[in-house]
C-alpha cells in the first residue's frame, strides 16, 4: 500500500512538472499605433512576394529601405482601387504566424 501511494507520488509530481514546463509562448502583438507608410503592391514573382509593402521608417519609395509585406487584403483594411501610393498610416500589428514569410497582419488602421 506505501509502495503504491509513493509511485502515485512519483508520477503526479512528474506530471506537474512537465505540465507547467509546457507552456506555448504567445505572439507579441504591438498593441499601439505605429506611424507608417504603405509604398504600394510587392509584384515580385517569389514564393514569399506577393501583397502590399510597408515602412515603419519614413521611407516612401517602394523596394527601398526596410519593408514588410501585409498579409491582409487591400479591401479589408480599407484600400481601393482609387488609392494612390504612398498612403500615410498608423498601424496596429502581429506577426503573421500562419506562413513562414515574416509577414505582418494589421489590426488597426487609420489614415493620417
Amino acid at each position: 500500500m506505501k509502495k503504491s501511494w509513493q509511485i502515485t507520488v512519483i508520477i503526479l509530481t512528474l506530471f506537474s512538472f512537465t505540465n507547467n514546463s509546457c507552456k506555448k509562448e504567445t505572439q507579441k502583438e504591438v498593441t499601439y499605433m505605429e506611424d507608417a507608410i504603405i509604398t504600394g503592391s510587392d509584384v515580385r514573382a517569389c514564393i514569399c512576394c506577393g501583397g502590399l509593402m510597408i515602412t515603419f521608417d519614413g521611407d516612401s519609395k517602394p523596394y527601398s529601405g526596410d519593408f514588410r509585406l501585409i498579409s491582409n487584403r487591400a479591401m479589408d483594411i480599407g484600400i481601393t482601387q482609387f488609392d494612390t501610393f504612398p498612403i500615410y498610416v498608423r498601424v496596429a500589428w502581429k506577426e503573421d504566424t500562419s506562413n513562414v514569410c515574416h509577414h505582418i497582419f494589421i489590426t488597426k488602421i487609420a489614415r493620417r
